[in-house]
């Protein structure tokens, strides 16, 4: 599970929040990777923090979150980000968006191709957000990613939970890592 912070969230209710959804997540045992926030991740004891850019290195994420941490980076269509997050010690890389989405304005479009060719030049997982729906969601992992981030088409949903299991049941059908 990953946190997206607002920018219009502020202070004591983003770590109220956030201390919440961490206690939920050590219970379900379900990682929890903070977007952008080291400071907010320490505080809360994440398992990990994804970066919209390479400025951060990985290793300054896991001095702060301890060696086990788990470092991500969205890289867009831009190949050498994918090989520089990969020699700079990232866990995994992510694309955004995949397909146009209501939940993400700020990405560039990233063809399937590109997650196939991403496959191909790095050893670390491959991630895929961005207008992914249960329709589409094949084409996705077929191109070789090995998960998905999704937001609209499961909290869209006008049942979230059979929306949720439908989506693992299509992750489990093409996963690669463990």
């Amino acid at each position: 599970m990953q946190i997206w912070r607002p920018a219009r969230a502020e202070g004591e209710s983003v770590l109220r929040t956030c201390t919440e959804l961490r206690l939920r997540t050590l219970v379900a045992r379900i990682p929890l990777i903070v977007n952008n926030d080291v400071e907010l991740a320490r505080k809360i004891g994440a398992d990990g923090l994804h970066f919209d850019d390479l400025s951060t290195r990985a290793e300054g994420a896991k001095k702060v979150l301890g060696a086990n941490a788990i470092v991500g980076y969205t890289c867009g269509n831009d190949q050498a980000a994918v090989r520089t997050a990969e020699s700079v010690g990232a866990d995994y890389v992510s694309f955004c968006a995949v397909f146009p989405s209501p939940s993400v304005i700020a990405c560039e479009i990233v063809p399937l191709e590109v997650i196939r060719e991403t496959k191909r030049n790095v050893s670390i997982p491959v991630f895929a957000s961005g207008g992914i729906t249960v329709g589409n969601a094949n084409l996705v992992m077929e191109a070789g990613a090995d998960g998905l981030a999704v937001a609209s088409a499961i909290l869209g949903a006008e049942d979230p939970e059979a929306s949720a299991k439908a989506f693992r049941a299509i992750i489990d059908k093409y996963r690669r890592f463990a």
